[in-house]
């Protein structure tokens, strides 16, 4: 449907520069003042159209209304309400077409249009996933904004910044006046996108800011709950039960989770901030988590942390109510019909947020139409369709997809993919068509931009240089977290020298208190490492609940990405991106370097 509009929109695109050029033929102004009233009625249609998602209806209006010819301010409506259009058919780069010729016909427009054109560049910027242009774009119309508006603009200021990564805020802060009002968003951004903080520091560290800068707007109602920080401190619990299992086939992964928890337990202790007393149970004892409650409930627990496994926490979910407010660790299955009990929250490292970052990245990097590898079994059908869903929703297609079997060789599965055998198969009927050799090179499919891949390393390993064999070397390749170890082996590891993951924090960034844990076991953290990272963050969650809860829209810069709850109270990630470069993750060989 998409592309349809594309080429309805053709024919008065053609006229435009960035298209083509301006029409010259204007007319004169008594036939522009009765035209500016009669389209007036039609603009308004054509931008509640837009509204209403009646695409098609709204196309074919701006291409009448730009055969009848336009007056400079009405051009400036048609241009305004086409980037629009295109904004809300995710096709902003088509937008941003529009948005070039307005710049050249902003001596026409009235301030109100000005405003809105400003308002617009900021959502094509974002729906580019240039957040820090969008933010800035926001800034600088932000005085020239109703107080309500103003307000708006704040919050989406914000939400643009926290979508920033901690190092690009920190090298934007670098580059502008620490003395303008985007320098001090800037300061405040990276306050928050800090994952090393505890809730301590980081109130420590708003409320620094806020007395600096008094005047910003940000330091007279704090967003995104900074605001709330004080209350949380104060209020944060004081008995906490762990239940996780340290014992039978999960031990490695209960024990992971435990001391990544009272790691970050002691980082508070040691610093003198005030911290819970910690209860440890065995989920493998506790057979039936209600006798863990009840236990738990006689230790004085205010939350129950855990369990870890998911039977359980579908046990868990499917009750009304439970003893304890609990931040399970793992997630139960969804269920439209089924309400999850009232005080469960769950958090796990879930893959199919992972996957939903992909399409996002890939999106924002210009790709559309994807070839996607994922595993055969209810773990891969489960990525791809959170995948598939999110992916289709930007507006992308899915050349193909193949579910993979565990093999030794993946070449014709890639040649597959690729459709090299059809290839080769035509020049095989070609030859003996004509009944003598003929010249040839096999060639893959052409319809496809990009690879989203999903593998364990052993398997990445071999699909990555098995796309190159097969003259697939120029198709990026985006894949999830589980192709990386989680342990740096340049040698194996250089077989997917290119690919693009996004990982959790405590791998890619470096904090004091993963060299810490690193150094305390014999072993290093290994394969386990993600799991300590959510132990962390399991115990910095339980004071921020109440933050994501009453905002929707803010965030926990934790261990393992930035933290967001959702209505169903599940919690979300947002990981780093990464590439693997020299056969490590490029942020681990800058690091290094």
């Amino acid at each position: 449907m998409f592309r349809g509009l594309s080429l309805l929109l053709a024919g008065a695109c053609a006229g435009l520069s960035g298209c083509s050029t301006v029409p010259d033929q204007l007319p004169d102004s008594t036939a522009m003042e009765s035209m500016s009233q009669s389209e007036a009625g039609l603009f308004a249609q054509i931008s509640s159209d837009i509204d209403a998602g009646e695409f098609r209806n709204a196309a074919l209006q701006l291409q009448l209304l730009y055969e009848r010819g336009l007056q400079r301010q009405d051009l400036v409506e048609y241009l305004l309400l086409s980037a629009r259009l295109h904004l809300a058919t995710h096709e902003p780069e088509i937008s941003e077409d529009y948005l070039a010729q307005l710049n050249e016909q902003m001596l026409y427009a009235s301030p109100e249009q000005e405003i809105r054109t400003s308002l617009l560049r900021a959502s094509v910027y974002e729906a580019s996933g240039r957040y820090l242009e969008a933010a800035r774009e926001r800034d600088f119309l932000s005085g020239g904004l109703d107080d309500e508006r103003r307000q708006q603009n704040h919050d989406m200021i914000w939400q643009d910044l926290m979508a920033t990564s901690e190092l690009q805020l920190l090298e934007r802060a670098e580059k502008t006046p620490q003395d303008s009002q985007f320098g001090q968003w800037l300061q405040l951004a990276a306050i928050s996108r800090n994952p090393r903080l505890t809730l301590d520091e980081h109130l420590q560290a708003v409320s620094q800011w806020q007395q600096q800068h008094p005047a910003h707007p940000a330091a007279q109602k704090l967003p995104g709950g900074l605001g709330l920080l004080a209350e949380l401190a104060a209020s944060r619990p004081t008995n906490i039960g762990l239940l996780l299992p340290l014992s039978g086939p999960l031990e490695k992964t209960g024990k992971a989770i435990r001391d990544g928890f009272m790691a970050a337990y002691y980082e508070s202790l040691n610093k003198g901030y005030a911290t819970p007393q910690v209860n440890i149970y065995d989920s493998q004892v506790y057979k039936d988590t209600q006798l863990a409650y009840v236990k738990a409930q006689l230790d004085g627990a205010q939350w129950m942390v855990g369990p870890v496994n998911k039977s359980k926490v579908q046990e868990l979910q499917n009750k009304e109510a439970l003893p304890l407010p609990t931040l399970a660790l793992n997630y139960g299955d969804r269920s439209d019909s089924e309400s999850s009990a009232s005080n469960l929250y769950q958090y796990g490292l879930a893959a199919e947020d992972e996957a939903v970052q992909i399409a996002e990245q890939a999106w924002n990097d210009g790709h559309r139409r994807a070839l996607v590898m994922v595993p055969r079994g209810s773990w891969g059908e489960r990525i791809f369709e959170a995948f598939r869903e999110h992916w289709l929703s930007l507006g992308g297609d899915i050349a193909e997809a193949r579910f993979y079997p565990n093999l030794d060789d993946y070449n014709p599965e890639i040649k597959a993919l690729l459709n090299v055998d059809d290839s080769q198969n035509r020049y095989r009927t070609m030859r003996r068509l004509l009944g003598e050799p003929t010249e040839f090179e096999p060639r893959r499919r052409q319809d496809a931009d990009w690879v989203f891949m999903v593998a364990l390393p052993q398997q990445g390993r071999m699909i990555k240089p098995a796309l190159a064999f097969n003259f697939a070397a120029d198709l990026p390749v985006y894949a999830t977290s589980h192709v990386f170890s989680g342990v740096v082996n340049r040698q194996k590891d250089s077989d997917l020298n290119g690919v693009t993951f996004c990982d959790v924090p405590w791998l890619l960034e470096s904090s004091s208190l993963h060299d810490s844990v690193e150094q305390a076991l014999p072993g290093g953290q290994g394969a386990y490492t993600r799991l300590y990272a959510m132990g962390v963050d399991a115990f910095r969650l339980l004071a921020r609940i109440r933050q994501l809860e009453v905002f929707p829209h803010s965030q926990m810069f934790g261990s393992t990405g930035a933290l967001m709850l959702d209505s169903g109270r599940r919690i979300h990630r947002r990981t780093e991106c990464t590439r693997f470069r020299g056969g490590r993750p490029a942020n681990l060989a800058s690091r290094s370097n």
